[in-house]
């Protein structure tokens, strides 16, 4: 059975303030973005979806009720995705598709991830210049570095914050977040962990431009869902 992996445990009070509503919990349509996020991969088969959860956790778990496996981070006021992903690192089983929960994307993002046989991120060739992004390196289409500090000329696109693994890959990702987190990095993101799966993995980056999505950290971030990514995907736009 496929499986999925969604990131949902931190606090996000850069978007709701620091008692506001987890991110994940955030309207798209008639549904929360987390309940789309786990729609469109069940749909596309993912019927084995664990989510890790930490801040007001008891309200993710009341609106997604018992449609996936909860991991429970209780650290996440001071950690962060990477400590998160560990955590996942029993309940996985094989190969994954990994999400952060902050993340609305159209639904050609979830096919083109799905579809991939081996390791492979999601990325967007017009986004990757401003500070805050998860910037990508990937000559001839293969990931050689992502972070955020990578200088502009080295800047392929901005990381979607959607992956696929292969079991292999997936082995070596949680040794790779296992031996960060023992070296003291339990409050570094997720992608320090694909940072450095990709110096022994081939990660395949897909280019998913054109492919309306949004990453959701800021309130004008909610802006940009309501008046133009949310109604374009609605509508099935494309470009």
């Amino acid at each position: 059975m496929e499986q999925a992996l969604i990131l949902a445990a931190g606090q996000g009070s850069r978007l709701n303030g620091a008692e506001g509503q987890p991110k994940c919990l955030t309207p798209v349509g008639d549904e929360t973005l987390i309940e789309y996020q786990v729609r469109n991969l069940m749909q596309l088969g993912f019927g084995r979806v664990g989510v890790v959860v930490g801040y007001r956790h008891e309200e993710v778990r009341r609106v997604l009720k018992d449609r996936v496996h909860y991991i429970t981070n209780t650290r996440y006021a001071t950690t962060n995705s990477l400590y998160s992903l560990w955590l996942a690192r029993d309940w996985i089983e094989g190969g994954f598709m990994l999400l952060n929960s902050d993340v609305l994307a159209h639904p050609g993002v979830f096919r083109r991830l799905a579809a991939a046989k081996n390791d492979a991120l999601a990325f967007d060739s017009t986004s990757g210049h401003e500070s805050e992004h998860m910037k990508v390196y990937s000559p001839k289409g293969v990931l050689r570095s992502i972070a955020k500090h990578l200088p502009l000329e080295m800047t392929s696109g901005e990381n979607v914050g959607m992956l696929r693994f292969s079991a292999s890959g997936a082995r070596k990702l949680f040794l790779a977040a296992e031996d960060l987190v023992a070296q003291g990095g339990e409050n570094a993101w997720a992608p320090m962990a694909v940072d450095r799966l990709a110096r022994s993995v081939p990660i395949e980056c897909l280019n998913v431009a054109g492919l309306h999505w949004v990453e959701i950290d800021f309130p004008e971030d909610l802006i940009v869902v309501q008046e133009r990514v949310w109604p374009r995907i609605a509508a099935g736009v494309t470009a």
